[in-house]
């Protein structure tokens, strides 16, 4: 009796990883499961999805925030100008509750300015979904009068330089609208309408009234009529 030939066939182990974090991964390369190569390509397909995530989230919620903030009431004089302004504390009173429902944080720090009498004044607009957009506004460095005489001290004018472009910067951002008004009223607009005279109510009818002779027909004595 003839013995058969029986083929063996081997088969590839294939890798199994459990999970597909970056975590999971990199412990599967330590296992030898998975190809280095492969693990440094999965994580950056990984990264740039979440970066693409996390932006529109970004962009969902700074487009309901700037719709939520409301203009600021200049309320502050300016002896120089002898007009008002919105101070920086006004611009942050109305942004900051709104901003921070929506999970935004806003860093500000100095930059290196292009001009060397400016200074450059950052933010860093962040989010809780890890996204961020990063400004930058140059002002020129204060401390000179507008007829050109020196009015406060070198520190005392970077730190208003620093307050201006900190006030700009957040108004550019937010596209917060600054208001002339008395600050006493609602920072909305206020819509007047015309004056209307009140409506003369018309009777149903309208009878012909005839004059009532309290004459007697020889003009006389008044003829006595009942129910006058």
């Amino acid at each position: 009796m003839k013995k058969q030939a029986v083929a063996v066939v081997k088969q590839k182990k294939v890798a199994v990883i459990q999970g597909n974090s970056p975590a999971d991964m990199i412990r599967a390369a330590a296992e030898g499961k998975l190809d280095l190569d492969k693990l440094e390509k999965y994580l950056n397909m990984q990264k740039e999805f979440d970066a693409t995530q996390a932006e529109k989230l970004f962009n969902s919620a700074f487009t309901k925030a700037q719709a939520e903030i409301e203009g600021v009431v200049k309320t502050k004089d300016n002896p120089h100008t002898k007009s008002k302004y919105a101070d920086l504390g006004a611009v942050i009173e109305s942004a900051k509750p709104v901003y921070t429902k929506h999970g935004f944080a806003i860093i500000f720090y100095e930059g290196e300015a292009k001009a060397t009498d400016n200074v450059r004044v950052c933010a860093d607009v962040l989010h809780e979904a890890g996204h961020k957009e990063t400004y930058h506004y140059d002002i020129p460095l204060d401390g000179v009068g507008i007829q050109g005489n020196a009015n406060m001290t070198k520190i005392h004018g970077k730190s208003s330089s620093v307050a201006y472009g900190r006030r700009y910067l957040m108004c550019m951002i937010w596209n917060i609208p600054t208001l002339d008004n008395d600050g006493n009223g609602s920072q909305k607009p206020v819509v007047v309408k015309p004056e209307t005279k009140p409506a003369v109510a018309k009777s149903e009818s309208n009878p012909e009234v005839k004059p009532v002779n309290l004459t007697g027909k020889d003009g006389g004595n008044p003829t006595t009529t009942k129910g006058l």
